[in-house]
């Protein structure tokens, strides 16, 4: 089941749209103070995918419906070369780090309270997450479509809040040629996209099963669900793409 229902959402005392537009504003003051120091950065997460699909009213209902407590942070992909600018920056924006992290591991990652609000960052040139990819740093502001929908299919434990991002992306119409490139080449990777993106399609009919959202608004989120899940089926594979026995660890712990 879907694990929501109808009168579940009638109770919910946290908006959480009006808690992502609160982040976004204050993610776009963090790169555009960043920006002007010559510091690359790029936003993903759930404000991320947010500030891509708002516009699009079922996408944005669509990913606060697991967010039941409301927005946890706000996530940025920094490159090494910019890290000790970029904590100066955050520094001058009236941000604290975690200072155990910071310790330990502040050359990898950081994390940066201001009030009710998390900064969470990652100091790399790729996503390593459960697989390792590639990110387009000729974006600005957010990961571009593909990275954004690659940053969850990629997961290899994904929850439910994940799948809906998923779905979000997908019924906004995210560029595939990315994925089909990369699930052609790393069977890893391809094994964990195809198991989410069938996830993905078994949420939206458990959504329409618990009545809610109704079955015509979202048969088109199924339709391009299973188009992708063909196309990346279908795909010709590289000679890099082998298939591990089926007790192999595939994925990265992150």
């Amino acid at each position: 089941m879907s694990g929501i229902s109808p009168f579940d959402l009638q109770l919910r005392k946290v908006n959480v749209a009006e808690q992502l537009e609160k982040y976004l504003n204050e993610a776009r003051k963090i790169y555009d103070a960043c920006v002007k120091e010559g510091v690359k950065l790029l936003l993903y997460g759930s404000v991320g995918i947010y500030s891509v699909v708002k516009e699009n009213k079922l996408a944005k209902e669509l990913i606060t419906l697991y967010r039941r407590n409301g927005v946890q942070d706000i996530n940025f992909m920094v490159r090494p070369e910019s890290r000790d600018k970029f904590k100066e920056i955050i520094y001058s924006l009236d941000y604290t780090p975690y200072i155990h992290l910071e310790k330990t591991l502040g050359h990898l990652a950081g994390m940066f309270f201001k009030e009710d609000i998390i900064v969470k960052v990652y100091y790399s040139e790729y996503m390593e997450f459960n697989h390792i990819i590639p990110i387009n740093w000729n974006s600005n502001f957010t990961f571009d479509k593909q990275d954004l929908l690659l940053s969850k299919l990629q997961m290899h434990f994904p929850t439910n809040k994940d799948l809906s991002d998923i779905i979000a992306l997908v019924l906004y119409d995210a560029p595939e040629e990315k994925i089909l490139e990369l699930t052609s080449k790393d069977w890893g990777l391809w094994k964990d996209v195809m198991s989410n993106l069938q996830k993905s399609r078994e949420l939206v009919s458990n959504l329409i099963t618990d009545e809610v959202r109704e079955r015509e608004e979202l048969m088109p989120v199924i339709s391009k669900l299973i188009k992708l899940h063909g196309k990346i089926m279908n795909s010709p594979k590289a000679e890099s793409w082998k298939p591990l026995p089926e007790d192999a660890k595939y994925w990265r712990d992150f």
